[in-house]
């Protein structure tokens, strides 16, 4: 699915209730493993309340400070923006980066680094703008932030956009425990980038921060290349799941079909190429190298976006639990995986009152979720 954002909004906000019935009417979701029964549901039970934080400019993506500051980027301003722990927001952006934000481009991803604490830096991902002589590049640029002011840019990669495609950015970033950065890139419009080990765009990439800059990390599936997964269309948002020692899981977005929820595993292709668009393959096993089927897959597209795991004894009966966005009906979804972290047992929807979940979601250090849509930053609270 193409996350045609600003179209999409626009067309969902004409047609209303008319586009989700329709595609909750003919959705099929396949898993290898039936769903739980309702009365089964673990954590069905927990109530919350479900209130907006602060009206947003298009906001993308969240992360909280250790201070309980709550950052995020704007997709059409190119500015950086903070919500302070009591709720009020900064009058002044953190940072502004010139930012080309047509259709998919913008300012996406940001991560805080893991030395934050000490040395103010955090990332993000945006897409820069072109020249006369100078292809827009996706780019991954750090700053130094203090008392919620912004300086030193420094760009640590740039991912020319040479096939001119307005879509297909990905664009998220995350550090695992370890401080290895991983980097998501979409295929920049051309499924042959997804095979291509020597292409940046179509994978999730995974770096060592250095000196020098971002280094392949050692111990990554070819020695001295980042790609750590390959084969993938336009992973939106991915994170790291601490009940399955660290793994990645990812949300995905097919071309007519086969939205994903994927496990990453390193050295893994996950299908999207030249060959896939044609087919509907579901969680079907598929002829490819290295090919690792889908936990999830939707069929029509849901465009599924933010993706969290759960870890907070705010609520025992949804640690572990998965939570993700979907663009097109605003929904949150709530998966229960096995034991062993490898297979999905049920997906619930979580009912949030007719506020939609379109964007990024974040575990908040209160035991909250806050989500997002392009006019507002929302959070979801559990009820004691």
């Amino acid at each position: 699915m193409n996350i045609y954002l600003p179209r999409l909004f626009g067309a969902i906000l004409r047609r209303g209730l008319i586009v989700t019935a329709l595609l909750m009417a003919t959705l099929v979701i396949t898993f290898p493993i039936m769903a739980q029964d309702a009365a089964e549901d673990p954590g069905g039970d927990v109530t919350f309340t479900v209130e907006k934080l602060v009206t947003a400019n298009y906001p993308v993506s969240l992360v909280f400070a250790p201070d309980g500051r709550l950052f995020y980027t704007e997709k059409a301003t190119g500015n950086v923006r903070v919500i302070h722990a009591d709720g009020t927001a900064q009058i002044e952006p953190v940072i502004h980066l010139d930012t080309d934000a047509l259709v998919e481009r913008g300012l996406l991803g940001i991560a805080l680094d893991p030395n934050y604490t000490e040395n103010g830096m955090i990332w993000v991902i945006h897409t820069a703008p072109g020249t006369t002589r100078n292809w827009p590049e996706n780019r991954v640029v750090r700053f130094h932030e203090e008392n919620g002011v912004g300086s030193d840019p420094e760009i640590m990669l740039a991912a020319p956009i040479t096939t001119g495609e307005l879509k297909h950015n990905g664009g998220n970033l995350h550090f695992d425990a370890d401080g290895l950065l991983y980097v998501s890139f979409g295929d920049f419009g051309d499924a042959s980038n997804a095979q291509n080990l020597d292409a940046l765009p179509g994978k999730i990439h995974r770096f060592v921060v250095t000196d020098a800059g971002l280094v392949a990390a050692e111990g990554n599936p070819i020695s001295g290349n980042s790609a750590y997964a390959y084969g993938l269309r336009n992973s939106f948002d991915f994170t790291f799941d601490p009940f399955g020692g660290g793994q990645v899981l990812a949300t995905e977005n097919g071309f007519q079909c086969d939205d994903e929820l994927n496990l990453i595993l390193p050295g893994m292709n996950y299908g999207w190429g030249p060959d896939y668009q044609d087919n509907c393959y579901g969680t079907a096993p598929l002829e490819v190298p290295d090919y690792m089927p889908p936990l999830l897959s939707y069929t029509p597209t849901i465009a599924p976006t933010g993706i969290v795991v759960y870890d907070h004894p705010a609520v025992p009966a949804w640690e572990g639990q998965v939570f993700f966005c979907a663009w097109n009906p605003g929904t949150m979804q709530r998966v229960v995986l096995n034991a062993e972290r490898t297979a999905v047992e049920a997906v619930y929807p979580v009912d949030l009152g007719g506020v939609f979940c379109r964007i990024d979601l974040v575990v908040g250090p209160e035991g909250a979720l806050y989500f997002l849509d392009p006019i507002g930053i929302y959070r979801l609270s559990p009820n004691p």
